[in-house]
């Protein structure tokens, strides 16, 4: 308990101090709802009061709007140009979580951790639709998997912050760059806006400085203000895998988007996606920057305690099992 008032009290003083720092933009979303959603919605796109939650699985749609917080979640077929003679060809099933945050309000993304009771090193790992069912909350998305790193000759865990709280600050050195993970930044700030930076380019105290509320470390970043990365332009492989990526359209609009694949010959018969299709998308969504984030068996969303996508090993369809997920809206716990 001393702990979770600690955290708030963090996050509420780090958005006072980007609020002095300068005027926030206020979020507004659309204000018209999509045409599959039966909600009426104010001028800034949300609502006056309650929640709207509409979970229709069989035609790839889902909602949920309150005051502060609007996402909206759509799954598409894919089946992208090739852009190569010897590119293999993809098709695929994509799910696109567009998420509005009024960041004046405090609403913000947080971590949820699979034993919030324990010690971090003495948490035992769970599937995320399973930590999504005993902590609610209303929409979550795999990250960077940083505890794989942990501990791990050769291996290094990067810049890790969570709700504020720095738990590693060991930066890779710039070889590192040249395999993935990069080990490139994707930083959420307590005031909307979204950065990243090769490991060493920013410490982690300079990221709390500057009212970093998340990062996360994997890479690579793919595009920042519609410019592709060192990396994507030079190095950036064409295999198809599963992917996810995070990214931003504007401060407190976010887009988080996950890939399904190998599954061309059974499942879904999602191929997965190259790197350069993920930045495409995520561009096609209008972010400004977009970070890749874990892939393969890591990349799992879940909505209401709802796993949306399949993950292509039947040895895991819940994903790998974790210690922390990013999650965006609490829901009341049960019986309350």
């Amino acid at each position: 308990m001393m702990m979770k008032r600690i955290i708030r009290v963090f996050l509420a003083a780090a958005l006072l101090c980007s609020l002095i720092g300068g005027a926030a933009a206020e979020v507004t979303a659309p204000a018209a709802a999509p045409e599959w959603a039966d909600v009426q919605l104010n001028d800034r796109g949300f609502l006056d009061e309650g929640e709207y939650v509409l979970e229709d699985a069989e035609n790839g749609h889902w909602m949920y709007v309150s005051p502060t917080l609007r996402i909206e979640i759509v799954k598409t077929w894919e089946t992208p140009e090739k852009k190569k003679k010897a590119d293999k060809k993809q098709e695929f099933f994509c799910f696109t979580a567009e998420i509005w945050c009024d960041t004046d309000q405090g609403e913000l993304p947080f971590t949820t951790w699979s034993e919030p009771e324990k010690e971090r090193n003495k948490m035992k790992r769970k599937y995320m639709k399973d930590i999504a069912a005993e902590q609610p909350m209303v929409f979550c998305t795999s990250t960077d998997y940083y505890t794989y790193r942990l501990d791990r000759k050769g291996v290094y865990e990067g810049i890790v912050i969570r709700d504020g709280e720095i738990l590693y600050d060991k930066p890779a050195p710039i070889k590192k760059y040249y395999n993935i993970p990069t080990y490139d930044t994707l930083a959420l700030f307590a005031d909307g806006h979204v950065e990243s930076w090769q490991s060493k380019e920013k410490s982690a105290k300079e990221y709390i400085r500057d009212g970093a509320v998340q990062v996360y470390t994997f890479g690579p970043l793919l595009f920042k203000e519609g410019e592709l990365s060192e990396f994507m332009l030079k190095r950036a492989n064409r295999n198809l895998n599963p992917r996810h990526a995070f990214g931003m359209v504007e401060p407190g609009h976010y887009i988080d988007l996950i890939c399904e694949g190998r599954q061309a010959k059974t499942g879904d018969g999602s191929t997965g996606v190259m790197m350069e299709t993920l930045a495409d998308l995520m561009m096609d969504r209008g972010c400004t920057i977009a970070v890749n984030l874990d892939g393969g068996q890591t990349a799992v969303m879940v909505f209401m305690g709802q796993q949306l996508n399949r993950v292509g090993d039947k040895k895991l369809p819940y994903g790998r099992d974790t210690k922390e997920v990013l999650c965006f809206g609490h829901l009341p716990a049960k019986g309350d």
